[in-house]
């Protein structure tokens, strides 16, 4: 399919599924709980493992203005830590996220979807500690770092398909690791 042949749609995951439902579009690329849904009349053409497999990794990442985090280490530090409290609550207790738990239903609430299918689509991610994440496979490793290349592919993607008007040089410099080595020194 040539790139003019389609329009790209930036969509919620709820309103994925409801335009999906509705018939308004042919094709998605969505996480669960919505992906349940599409998946119940659809089926799966690519995933992200596959995706990341390419070194086109999807992730979820904080971003904050350097003038804020200047102004608001401290915070910033907690609020690493706090992220990484939940990530390793779901690696060591993963039963807390079954369908009818708090944690489920507050999840489904947020994403969307139904909270039966939070375990199933949260065991197809990964959580990386603390460590990991300062590694080159995530945040280290300047240019050559997971995130860094992340931003270059998809701003080359966007580029192309006339969503954004030039590309950066560096991506590495909208990367930092800084928070999270003083999370693991203890925010002090």
């Amino acid at each position: 399919i040539a790139p003019d042949e389609v329009e790209l749609l930036d969509m919620q995951p709820p309103n994925i599924a409801s335009a999906w439902t509705r018939g308004e579009i042919d094709a998605a690329f969505v996480w669960g709980p919505a992906l349940g849904s599409i998946k119940e009349s659809g089926h799966v053409l690519i995933t992200s493992g596959v995706l990341s497999s390419w070194g086109r990794a999807t992730f979820d990442g904080m971003v904050v203005l350097k003038e804020f985090a200047g102004m608001h280490p401290e915070f910033l530090c907690r609020f690493v830590e706090v992220i990484a409290e939940a990530d390793q609550d779901f690696r060591t207790n993963p039963d807390s996220y079954n369908p009818g738990t708090r944690n489920a239903i507050n999840i489904a609430s947020l994403v969307g979807g139904d909270d039966t299918d939070v375990r199933t689509v949260m065991n197809l991610y990964a959580f990386p500690s603390l460590r990991e994440q300062v590694s080159s496979r995530w945040l280290g490793g300047g240019l050559a770092g997971g995130a860094a290349r992340a931003l270059k592919f998809t701003s080359e993607f966007l580029f192309e398909q006339g969503r954004i008007d030039s590309l950066a040089a560096d991506y590495a410099s909208a990367v930092s690791d800084g928070y999270v080595h003083a999370a693991l020194e203890g925010c002090e």
